[in-house]
């Protein structure tokens, strides 16, 4: 018989395949791991999180809006939307109570149907109640812009009300457009 081992190099040993098969696992880990914070630090800067005490949508774009507006004009209505803001705050306090406190019902055992079902329609009267005041608001500072900052304000809604794109169409179209340019040649 002949030995088929090159002179020099040891036999495997039993323990070795299994080192193998965990280190090649442990690599598939770190890379997956790796790939999470890579991509989470990529789109970390395109969709900032909320900040803590922060009210979306209650200025209905203005904020956006008066960035187009001259320095002083700029200052005096940014005062004014924090102004309101802070009116706001209570309103949205009291939204927080409610919401913890159908939360509370929710949970309670043993389970009471009247009860949440109560403290659910406080939550949308609370809701309805800042929903109105933030409009009101709202219809105080657009009767103080000029009609071309309405228009300008009333454009930028209808961009928002639009469904937005699927991501994989975008490249399919892309893909079929490049497609036919190659088809022509």
């Amino acid at each position: 018989m002949t030995d088929l081992t090159q002179p020099g190099a040891e036999p495997q040993k039993p323990g070795s395949r299994r080192l193998k098969y965990a280190l090649i696992a442990s690599l598939a880990l770190n890379l997956l791991i790796l790939g999470t914070v890579a991509g989470a630090m990529y789109t970390f800067g395109k969709h900032p999180p909320p900040r803590p005490g922060h009210m979306r949508g209650e200025d209905f774009g203005l904020m956006g809006l008066s960035r187009e507006f001259p320095e002083d004009r700029r200052k005096e209505f940014r005062k004014q939307l924090r102004d309101d803001r802070a009116q706001l705050k209570p309103m949205m306090e009291e939204i927080r109570v409610a919401r913890r406190g159908a939360a509370d019902k929710l949970g309670a055992q043993p389970f009471d149907r009247a009860a949440l079902e109560a403290a659910i329609a406080t939550v949308a009267e609370k809701e309805r109640a800042f929903r109105q005041a933030a409009v009101s608001l709202f219809l105080g500072h657009a009767e103080q812009l000029t009609p071309d900052e309405r228009q300008k304000l009333a454009d930028w809604w209808r961009k928002k009300s639009e469904p937005p794109k699927p991501r994989a169409l975008k490249k399919d179209k892309a893909k079929d457009a490049k497609a036919e340019g190659a088809g022509d040649e």
